[in-house]
């Protein structure tokens, strides 16, 4: 048996892999938004931009669904299997996992271009007959995607189980890289039809594929050819992702529930709103939030099973602190800055200015999501670490029904022929996600106690110095005339001067942070400091197996 060092296992490791973590994420979801302004830049957001994201809609959410579920239910099974079983155990249990997706992944790719024409009539009843054909042609070559990520997703939930973050975070760069690049090469060789951007999609799935795998096999993981059905262990994680996989299902359920109501909406309002969603879930939660649960669920699986209630609700309040101090200020951001970065940024190629200002509302109404997503991540985090599953289903549940209930009660006030009538979608989302998050707290507080307790006054001081950051930014954007250079359609002048009211809004929440709540904040490290040095002291805590014990690379 061996020992971890402590400087790798202890909670001050949150903040320093949490951070690498959110670099390397924030280089994809760059990488993403690159892709988006390509894919909007070539084809603008039309008759044939709704084609590509009707075929697309559920390949991508089924795409979100597979790396949630690896998130919630692959890491603390592999995490546990590494402890309790040891590496070569955990390398035959990961082969038959990959195995099992290979088949179930050709199987659906089969059948979806058995069914592709009336998939499309289903989730969008409302697309014009013209373009039926070319959506369908597509829907089979997205779902290839699916398989090709889902290998993927199971190669970073080994590595985060091996406490390896940032080769994980980086792992979207290859795929947005890749299909940008394509969209905006190819076409000067004359490719300049839509099916491209599906072609692309695939392409870049199936680089990011070698690529984690080739970072898996750097860190231990050997694959060899193995699948019995009848394995307990494969039949115990099978069974573990289940719940998962049907609460994540459910954000797909709800994002068609949104397609068939848009479907009715002037041309183009899908790819506004497919646009508008994207940018908000790979801002908030690809950058910021998944980085800092990464870091989390390791911790709150060896916290259940060593340390008890009290050490979860300790973790678990770090995490929440550590959300609230990311949330809060990156809505008062997007709020603000949204619509005039929203037109700096998409303004171009055939997508027009009204366009941009559009996909520019939606985001800032999409800003207030984002507290309550942060919220119901932290607060969800311990059920999947002690691998309780069917809290979050029900959790999943309970958004979905008021996700459904909202929609028609925000959109059709505007009229099915009015083009603000997204915005109603983007409202009923985000109120939502407070539905998730008052859910996820009040089971947490009957399983490990309250982990808010003593938060209100950090949180209040906080939300004081958001505000003054966007009353901050506020006034920078009216002497900088955002507005005028929006509506002017100046996009030179819109990408120097709105990112000068970010960092205005920057340096006033730096200040006000550190004024307000920097004693509270410098604290955690104390804290920290104080764990690890217990850690050190008491060796009960971190023993793990001989392999493990010898892993002190570092975590890329």
């Amino acid at each position: 048996m061996g020992v971890r060092r402590p400087e790798q296992h202890s909670d001050r490791a949150i903040f320093r892999q949490s951070g690498l973590t959110g670099v390397a994420a924030m280089a994809g979801v760059i990488a993403g938004l690159i892709l988006d302004i390509s894919i909007a830049f070539r084809f603008g957001a039309g008759a044939h931009t709704d084609e590509f994201f009707v075929a697309a809609r559920i390949p991508i959410g089924l795409v979100a669904v597979i790396t949630a579920a690896a998130n919630q239910a692959l890491v603390p099974a592999f995490r546990t299997s590494l402890t309790q079983r040891g590496e070569r155990s955990t390398d035959r249990l990961i082969s038959m996992v990959m195995a099992l997706v290979l088949i179930v992944g050709a199987a659906l790719v089969l059948l979806t271009w058995l069914l592709a024409g009336p998939f499309v009539r289903v989730t969008a009843p409302g697309l014009p007959t013209s373009e039926f054909s070319a959506a369908a042609s597509m829907v089979p070559v997205m779902f290839a995607m699916v398989p090709l990520v889902a290998i993927a997703e199971v190669m970073r939930a080994y590595l985060n189980a091996r406490y390896a973050f940032v080769a994980p975070a980086l792992m979207t760069v290859v795929l947005n890289g890749l299909a940008a690049a394509m969209i905006i090469v190819l076409p000067i060789f004359g490719w300049k039809d839509i099916f491209l951007v599906a072609i692309a999609f695939v392409s870049g799935a199936a680089a990011q594929l070698v690529f984690m795998c080739v970072m898996a096999v750097r860190h231990g993981l050997r694959i060899r050819p193995a699948l019995d059905l009848g394995d307990e262990q494969l039949r115990f994680v099978g069974k573990l992702c289940v719940r998962p996989l049907g609460a994540a299902g459910l954000n797909p359920v709800a994002r068609v529930g949104e397609q068939l109501i848009v479907s009715f909406l002037p041309t183009g309002s899908i790819s506004v709103l497919n646009y508008g969603f994207l940018i908000n879930s790979a801002v908030g939660g690809t950058v910021f939030f998944r980085s800092v649960i990464v870091a989390l669920v390791p911790r709150l699986t060896d916290a259940h099973n060593l340390g008890g209630q009290a050490e979860v609700r300790r973790v678990t309040g770090l995490g929440v602190r550590i959300m609230l101090s990311i949330s809060l200020p990156l809505a008062a951001f997007m709020a603000v800055l949204g619509k005039p970065a929203a037109v700096a940024v998409f303004h171009r190629g055939q997508f027009l200015l009204p366009q941009a200002e559009l996909l520019g509302t939606v985001l800032v109404v999409y800003s207030i999501s984002l507290v309550g997503q942060a919220m119901q991540r932290a607060l969800l985090a311990p059920f999947y670490a002690r691998l309780d599953t069917r809290t979050p289903l029900r959790n999943a549940l309970y958004g979905l029904v008021a996700n459904l209930i909202l929609l028609p009660v925000l959109v059709l006030p505007f009229g099915l022929h009015n083009r603000n009538a997204i915005i109603g979608v983007a409202l009923a989302y985000s109120l939502a996600q407070y539905v998730n998050a008052t859910h996820a707290w009040y089971r947490l507080t009957h399983t490990d106690g309250n982990p808010l307790r003593g938060l209100l006054p950090f949180a209040i001081r906080l939300l004081i110095a958001s505000g003054l950051s966007a009353v901050a930014m506020i006034g920078a954007s009216l002497v900088l005339n955002l507005g005028d250079e929006s509506r002017n359609g100046d996009r030179v002048q819109l990408l120097i001067r709105t990112p000068i009211a970010g960092v205005v809004g920057l340096a006033v929440l730096l200040v006000a942070v550190y004024l307000l709540a920097g004693g509270e904040i410098r604290n955690w490290r104390s804290l920290l400091r104080r764990r690890a040095s217990a850690a050190g002291a008491d060796g009960s805590s971190t023993i793990l197996g001989d392999d493990e014990a010898t892993d002190q690379g570092p975590d890329i």
